[in-house]
């Protein structure tokens, strides 16, 4: 396997105040109460708080607020935070590093916290009106919660603006480049409105394009394809009811301006030449538009640094040839790497003048039918336990691969993906 290492989360310190055990001791009395309401308790708070505060919604996803997403996400992290108080003793900072990374994408600021903790606690008070030491409690709570994150986020505004070419909130960018690559997707590419440099990434992560197909600003986050010298390329799928993937399909065109958020995400692999060649067995797995960031990852073989012959085991599953973008793209890969890449895909509806070839790494594809990773068995580092593994693509796609890794044996420590929209529930 093509060895690779992987920045970890970074550990973090204890908690510069501990929760009482009171607040704690409430906490666990009233959580079946909270767990109960359930998207009914984020729902309201939602309603509640956009009511209050109309100009969030230039900041919230409107299509994830219609169809629910947003919500039991919030209440998935919500209840997530709570449970790990009460067995832990403290806040699940590691889990809440992908927030934090959103937020910075989304340019969240210390202030909007307070706004969403008083609508927090006044749901509580609208839906349960539990008395005024309930109320304390999970006050001290958000509190602890709330101050971990801002400052996390800080430091995270600071890395990005730091970096040569870095910056802080939104910046004017020009599409340059409009490029259709299959039947769903297209290709774009952004450069700085003044021309002057953009920093780097790590692959996997993703910039945030600010778009105004409606009354209200939208902010979308995409994965970074690659970089040039003061651009990025990105690659949208157009959603049936996707605002923004739609809008940037049909009525947008080189020449337009959007603002963008410089590149967050902690679903990454560090992508400097040096780094690629040590540590960590990988395995990338995408399907769909999910191959996004595993460009990212698979673009730095271009760069020529496998001088010691270790392979990257790739793994797609597309609808066919017609819905497979960059198909060319990454056969051409294989072909100049042919020591460094073996590639594996999967047609679930082949189309009749779709090529394959088992075991052919040129091939356009190799397998019919679901992803079946039973069928690569002998190619995946099962045995390695320092093997680490990366998968996107759509949700009930994520949950299937996610279930057959954990029953080859893969531990569950070693698995790695990122949900493109709200949070969600895989594993």
């Amino acid at each position: 396997m093509f060895r690779l290492r992987v920045p970890r989360v970074p550990r973090w310190p204890q908690f510069t105040r501990n929760l009482s055990g009171q607040t704690l001791e409430v906490v666990k009395a009233t959580l079946p109460a909270v767990a109960a309401a359930g998207p009914k308790f984020t729902g309201h708070f939602y309603q509640r708080m956009f009511a209050a505060h109309p100009e969030l919604l230039n900041v919230f996803n409107v299509t994830n607020q219609r169809q629910g997403r947003q919500q039991k996400a919030l209440f998935s992290a919500v209840a997530a935070c709570a449970t790990n108080v009460l067995e832990e003793g403290k806040l699940p900072l590691e889990l809440l590093e992908g927030v934090n990374h959103k937020h910075c994408a989304l340019n969240v600021i210390p202030a909007q916290y307070d706004v969403v903790g008083e609508h927090l606690i006044g749901t509580i008070v609208d839906l349960m009106n539990p008395g005024q030491e309930v109320l304390d409690a999970w006050t001290e709570l958000y509190t602890v919660l709330a101050g971990e994150c801002v400052k996390r986020e800080e430091e995270l505004y600071k890395e990005a603006e730091s970096k040569p070419g870095g910056w802080r909130g939104k910046r004017k960018f020009k599409m340059t480049k409009k490029d259709v690559k299959s039947h769903q997707v297209t290709e774009f590419v952004f450069a700085s409105a003044d021309g002057q440099p953009v920093c780097s990434f790590n692959p996997g992560q993703y910039i945030t394009v600010w778009a105004q197909p409606e009354e209200n600003m939208q902010p979308r986050h995409y994965s970074i394809i690659e970089s040039q010298d003061n651009s990025f390329r990105i690659a949208v799928k157009k959603e049936p009811h996707g605002l923004v993937s739609g809008f940037l399909h049909d009525r947008s065109g080189v020449g337009d301006e959007f603002d963008l958020s410089p590149p967050f995400g902690n679903f990454s692999i560090a992508g400097t030449s040096a780094l690629w060649l040590e540590s960590n067995p990988v395995v990338l797995i995408s399907a769909g538009v999910g191959i996004t960031p595993m460009l990212a990852m698979l673009g730095s073989l271009k760069n020529g640094v496998t001088p010691d012959k270790h392979k990257v085991l790739w793994l797609h599953a597309a609808q066919n040839g017609k819905e497979h973008a960059f198909r060319d793209y990454l056969v051409g890969l294989a072909r100049a790497h042919p020591e460094d890449l073996v590639r594996r895909v999967w047609y679930s509806d082949p189309l009749p003048d779709d090529f394959k070839a088992d075991g052919n790494n040129n091939a356009p594809y190799h397998f019919d039918g679901l992803m079946n990773l039973s069928q690569v068995k002998d190619q995946l580092p099962l045995g390695d336990p320092d093997a680490l593994y990366f998968f996107c693509g759509p949700i009930p796609w994520m949950r299937d691969i996610g279930h057959q890794l954990l029953d080859l044996g893969v531990p569950k420590g070693a698995l790695n993906f990122e949900v493109f929209g709200p949070s969600d529930d895989i594993l």
